[in-house]
C-alpha cells in the first residue's frame, strides 16, 4: 500500500529550500539568518466507504482506499517576531501560487486538495544568552490514498 506523506514531506523541503533558509531540524540557534525548519508531521486517514464518491468536486477514483489529512508545521527562529515572520510569509506566498504543487500531484494517486493555514504561534526562548523569536505555522493538505 502506497502512503504519501514521506513524499509530500520531502517534496516540500526540496521546493521550499530554495525560497526560505529551510534547515533539516535541529538545535536552533540565533544568528543574523533567520533559520526556518521542518517540524512535526502527522496523518490522519479516513477508509472511503465507497469507491466512486465525490470530494471536492472531484471523483474520487477506485483505487482510493484512504482520505487523508496531512499536517505540517514550519518553525521559523530569528531575531525578531518580523524576521520569523517574513519567512512564514515566504513560505505561504509559495505554496499558494498557482503550479506550486502540479509535479507533486503527478506522483500522487489523487491530487492535494483543501490546503489550509491552520494554527499559528509566536513565542520566545528567552532562557537563551540571545533571544530567540519563533514563529510555527501549522499547514494541511487533505489527499487520497
Amino acid at each position: 500500500m502506497f502512503t504519501a506523506d514521506y513524499t509530500i514531506r520531502k517534496y516540500l523541503i526540496n521546493k521550499l529550500a530554495v525560497i526560505v533558509n529551510l534547515q533539516y531540524p535541529s538545535k536552533a540557534s540565533v544568528d543574523n539568518t533567520t533559520m526556518v525548519y521542518i517540524g512535526d508531521s502527522s496523518v490522519q486517514r479516513t477508509q472511503v466507504a465507497k469507491a466512486n464518491q465525490i470530494v471536492n468536486n472531484q471523483i474520487v477514483p477506485s483505487t482510493i482506499r484512504n482520505l487523508c489529512e496531512f499536517r505540517v508545521e514550519f518553525v521559523a527562529v530569528g531575531q525578531s517576531f518580523k524576521s520569523a515572520s517574513d519567512e512564514i510569509e515566504k513560505i505561504l506566498e509559495a505554496l499558494y501560487t498557482s503550479g506550486f504543487f502540479d509535479e507533486l500531484n503527478q506522483q500522487l494517486p489523487m491530487p492535494l486538495f483543501n490546503i489550509r493555514i491552520e494554527d499559528s504561534l509566536m513565542t520566545t526562548q528567552a532562557e537563551a544568552t540571545e533571544t530567540a523569536y519563533v514563529h510555527t505555522q501549522t499547514l494541511s493538505f487533505s489527499y487520497g490514498e
